[in-house]
């Protein structure tokens, strides 16, 4: 874990996995032990919402943003390229994510959520094969449903993780996110705003 309780009972201590600095947060408004964000957002850190982590402190993240990112090769050989497809499946746009929704994939899926909401005002979001979604992640998504509402659409999620409905749950955001056990019926959905199929976490066994 990278974040734990502090030693005097009160807030939580976050662990840099870059350097390991220690920063004490006071938590406020944590609803779980093991839910983190607030307190990742008060000292200006990112990482997972999650204390299981990673995070890392501001100069850490600093650097990791300044440093050379690999440019996928003509065979496609980069591991952390092509984790983010989208096409148009009538009567939306259908974005597909593999693997965790966090800042090495973030400028892929904000440009495909770019183009799936230039080319259809309803977006749905397959959320499969990703596990977990850290606050850079979770900020592109909200980005991408203002653009589609600003194009009288919508932007709703297909099988997203119990870590991820925990998050929105979390951050109060689960009702601007319809979500649905699957594609087909996130795509039904996805035009006339329908409501959620996917029981809210505290019935999923949260």
């Amino acid at each position: 874990m990278t974040a734990v309780p502090a030693k005097a009972g009160a807030g939580v201590e976050l662990i840099c996995d870059g350097c390991g600095s220690v920063a004490v947060a006071g938590g406020h408004g944590l609803h779980d032990d093991d839910v983190v964000y607030v307190a990742v957002a008060e000292v200006g850190w990112t990482g997972s919402a999650f204390a299981r982590g990673p995070h890392r402190c501001r100069p850490c993240e600093e650097a990791l943003l300044a440093a050379p990112r690999h440019t996928r090769g003509p065979a496609g050989d980069d591991a952390a390229a092509g984790r983010v497809v989208w096409h148009v499946a009538a009567p939306a746009s259908l974005v597909q994510v593999s693997g965790d929704v966090d800042i090495d994939v973030v400028d892929e899926l904000r440009a495909a959520l770019e183009a799936a909401v230039a080319a259809r005002a309803h977006v749905v979001v397959d959320l499969a094969g990703a596990g977990t979604i850290d606050s850079v992640g979770l900020g592109t998504l909200v980005r991408a449903r203002q653009a589609a509402r600003q194009r009288d659409g919508n932007l709703v999620l297909a099988a997203p993780s119990r870590f991820v409905l925990t998050v929105l749950r979390t951050m109060r955001l689960h009702t601007a996110f319809p979500a649905y056990e699957t594609v087909p019926e996130a795509l039904a959905a996805a035009s006339d705003g329908g409501p959620s199929v996917v029981p809210p976490p505290h019935q999923a066994g949260l």
